[in-house]
């Protein structure tokens, strides 16, 4: 029992092959080139003739921005209102100060009475929505009259 002298070899791991540095044409086609997509350009928006009360007409300069070019800050959304709606929820915020300024010296009860106030004056001002659970509340924590007038208003949500 001899033993071999020689040096085992080992094997060796397969090498990658190279890419191509090019493309590979199918032989039927030998012409053709590889092309990358290029983006698609932005369309100018066409002014067309609305008739005389379009403000297309007027300046249509300002109409050919891209979709979506106007962004409002954050948080400061606006609810849209009618004359009647904006009177009923001022006399409400006019309610609930009333009702504050008469239960102030209740000084648990202006732990609410004061936020509730300060979003009734967002309701009235268009940057808070005017919704029934704040009608609700308006209703049973703060001024009876003031919680049926937001209820009456029209609802943001």
């Amino acid at each position: 029992m001899q033993q071999s002298q020689e040096p085992q070899q080992m094997p060796q791991p397969a090498q990658p092959q190279q890419a191509p540095t090019q493309p590979v044409m199918p032989p039927e086609q030998p012409d053709q080139t590889w092309q990358v997509p290029q983006p698609a350009q932005p369309q100018q928006y066409q002014a067309q003739n609305f008739g005389q009360h379009s403000p297309y007409q007027q300046n249509p300069q300002c109409y050919q921005q891209q979709a979506y070019a106007y962004t409002q800050p954050y948080g400061t959304a606006v609810y849209p209102m009618s004359e009647t709606d904006k009177t009923l929820r001022l006399i409400a915020f006019i309610l609930n100060l009333v009702s504050l300024i008469a239960t102030c010296w209740a000084i648990i009860p202006l732990a609410w009475m004061i936020p509730m106030c300060v979003r009734s004056w967002g309701i009235y001002k268009g940057t808070k929505p005017n919704t029934v659970a704040f009608g609700v509340c308006t209703l049973i924590f703060l001024s009876l009259v003031a919680g049926i007038l937001l209820l009456i208003s029209k609802k943001d949500r």
